[in-house]
């Protein structure tokens, strides 16, 4: 060989050496043993784009593949927004001549985006997930152990990047850390500290997450007991929501539960808190009652549930890709902006209800759920905008005894604090008002034997029958049968406008004038006239109606009427003229109607409990029926009772009576009280 041709050769030789180098020709990771400790699997690691099962051949070429670090997603090194398969692979050959004993080896793969299948010498060690076509990752990264079946081989990671979310930064995919070789249960405890390290930093948040949900329990079953206190029920499952969000945090269910799952749940609880804390104002700015309120805030829980739901369902064919990441996009922005729909609520209830004892709870509402909304917006579309103002919400907080605690949490505590405070307040003040109640019902229950009295008196002639259902505890019917000197009977029956108290001081003033000026006049229009004059101007804004008949024993009957329900005689009712109530104008005129009732007829007199009784699709009892039921021929027990399971909605009164033959004796009806209490 010329020296020429021996210098083209060694020319070629350099070449090809420097070609091959920049093909990324790996040299084979030399370790020793570690023994009893751990060694980081250092270095550059082959690296290819897409997906074949072949690459876990340890006899596969591999020298033109890229290489990259372990240390570190792809996303952040050469692949930004990579999804998709990708392999790594590493050669690695221990020496045991150093190592003291024969120690069983294990490798220690660090949390993984998303899922992987690991390979030693082509053999599959374990999988990590749920590789597609029915993909299934962990919600957050967790460190797996795998023993080593020798001590020299080929490493290989089939590793599946899920398609990236609306909140997902480009720099992602594949190994966050260095995978470690090492003792294997050096290892395996390594991977259970870091879990306990968890637990250890966010102890004191998993306390008050226990208290918070005790608490929650306690308040569902204080709405178990009364199920008329709706605000127990939004608390409860305020409360419930927020201590199952604290408790999600734990190891053992973020290390065990896989992202779709996570999801579910996080979302519902979210949602759940939203909704509740919406309900809590509502309730107590008093404006959960009125229809335009209930009906705007059922619509944006429908907005918000439909896009909580259709986000789920993306969720759930995440694999598939396409247009799912801006569906998901959309959905979260829809459903991260709803909850600004309580500063709807707080604006227009402190309009109607500005109450100093309401602003800690105000405050804390607003300060919370500005904070939640920013923090949801704020990683919106990151990887485009690159911004980092989650990065810094997330790390706002304090240190205390070598705990952290953010900013999230220390607002939520305080809204904890803020609504146990003013709900219990509430409470306090409501029991104080039920007190004042009870006190109120029992100075009317002394008033309502005047209302409505326990026996008639016995007038000969007559039969006198009379049922009355209240439907509270004090009702605002009356009636009253006063026996003249003439052997007449003069009967009263009437309504007053409103409820306890109020109502029974009103009646017994009517009932007072009624038997005083019955001492003077037996005329029913005189007598309504005499009630009008006394009643102007004490009716509080409210008004009376009021029925009364004279019967003669003759049979000779007047009757005159001041705005009440025409009676009924023998089935058909009395063609009486209209006219207003009592209490209302002080040139009121009482037509009075004179009939004779024959031997065997009756008068029926009833009150508008009956007219409006209301059946649960919201149908009044109405006139029909009334007249249907005074001409069947029933007793007014079943008249009354008739009614009541049709839907009472009022104090119900129904007043009878029947004109006997001069030779039947007088029959006195009693009020059966027994009747009155299963109404109360």
């Amino acid at each position: 060989m010329t020296e020429r041709t021996a210098k083209i050769a060694i020319l070629l030789l350099v070449l090809t050496t420097l070609s091959l180098a920049t093909r990324g020709i790996a040299e084979p990771l030399k370790v020793s043993n570690p023994g009893t400790g751990s060694i980081p699997l250092q270095g550059n690691w082959q690296f290819h784009l897409g997906d074949d099962k072949a690459w876990a051949d340890p006899a596969l070429d591999d020298s033109s593949w890229e290489q990259i670090h372990a240390d570190a997603p792809w996303g952040s090194q050469s692949h930004p927004s990579y999804t998709g398969f990708a392999w790594y692979r590493r050669r690695i050959e221990i020496d045991d001549s150093n190592a003291a004993g024969t120690k069983k080896l294990a490798l220690l793969i660090p949390p993984v985006q998303d899922a992987y299948e690991v390979y030693w010498n082509g053999q599959k060690l374990g999988t990590y997930g749920m590789l597609p076509p029915n993909a299934n990752w962990w919600i957050v990264g967790h460190v797996e152990v795998y023993p080593l079946p020798t001590t020299n081989g080929v490493l290989a990671l089939r590793v599946w990047k899920a398609p990236l979310s609306s909140v997902d930064p480009a720099e992602s995919g594949g190994l966050t850390s260095t995978p470690q070789l090492g003792d294997a249960s050096v290892l395996a405890a390594q991977a259970k500290s870091v879990g306990y390290q968890n637990d250890e930093r966010r102890m004191p948040n998993f306390l008050i997450g226990a208290v918070t949900l005790v608490l929650g329990v306690l308040s569902f079953l204080l709405y178990l007991r009364d199920r008329k206190q709706a605000l127990y029920l939004w608390l409860a499952l305020y409360l419930v929501a927020g201590g199952l969000g604290e408790l999600q945090r734990l190891s053992a269910f973020r290390f065990g539960i896989t992202f779709r799952t996570y999801q579910l749940i996080t979302q519902l609880l979210s949602s759940s808190r939203d909704i509740s804390i919406w309900l809590i104002l509502l309730a107590l700015f008093g404006m959960a009652q009125e229809r335009r309120w209930r009906r705007a805030t059922g619509w944006i829980i429908a907005i918000y549930f439909a896009a909580q739901v259709i986000d789920i369902i993306t969720i759930f064919m995440w694999e598939k890709g396409g247009v799912l990441p801006w569906i998901d996009g959309i959905t979260t922005a829809v459903y991260s902006a709803t909850p600004l729909y309580v500063f709807v609520i707080i604006v227009f209830g402190l309009m109607r209800r500005n109450r100093l004892s309401l602003w800690p709870l105000i405050l804390a509402v607003s300060v919370n759920g500005l904070f939640s909304v920013i923090l949801n917006l704020a990683g919106q579309g990151v990887r485009f905008t690159h911004w980092t103002l989650i990065d810094n919400l997330a790390s706002l907080g304090f240190r205390l005894g070598g705990y952290f605690f953010d900013l999230g949490f220390v607002l939520s505590t305080l809204l904890f604090l803020a609504l146990i405070f003013t709900i219990a307040r509430e409470q306090f003040l409501e029991r104080e008002r039920q007190a004042r109640i009870e006190l109120e019902v029992k100075s009317a229950r002394e008033v309502q034997q005047i209302l409505v009295p326990e026996e008639t008196p016995a007038i000969p002639g007559l039969s006198i029958a009379s049922v009355y259902r209240p439907a509270e505890e004090v009702g605002g019917d009356f009636f009253q049968v006063i026996a003249t000197a003439d052997g007449a009977a003069l009967i009263a029956l009437g309504d007053v406008s409103g409820k306890g108290l109020k109502a029974a001081m009103t009646v017994s003033l009517i009932v007072g004038a009624l038997r005083t000026m019955a001492d003077y006049t037996q005329s029913p229009a005189a007598i309504l006239q005499g009630l009008n004059r006394r009643l102007l101007g004490r009716t509080d804004g409210g008004f009376v109606t009021c029925v009364i008949a004279r019967i003669d024993p003759s049979g000779a009957t007047t009757l005159a009427n001041a705005g009440h329900l025409a009676p009924y005689r023998a089935g058909q009712e009395l063609p009486v003229n209209g006219s207003l109530p009592l209490g209302l104008a002080a040139d009121a005129v009482y037509d009075e109607l004179v009939f004779l009732l024959h031997e065997g007829e009756t008068l029926t007199f009833y009150t508008d409990g009956i007219l409006e009784a209301r059946n649960p699709a919201g149908e009044l009892y109405g006139f029909d029926r009334v007249t249907a039921l005074v001409g069947s021929g029933r007793t007014i027990e079943q008249m009354v009772e008739e009614a009541c399971n049709f839907g009472q909605q009022d104090d119900i009164t129904v007043f009878r009576v029947t004109r006997l033959a001069q030779s039947a004796p007088a029959n006195a009806a009693r009020l059966s009280m027994a009747t009155q209490i299963a109404g109360a």
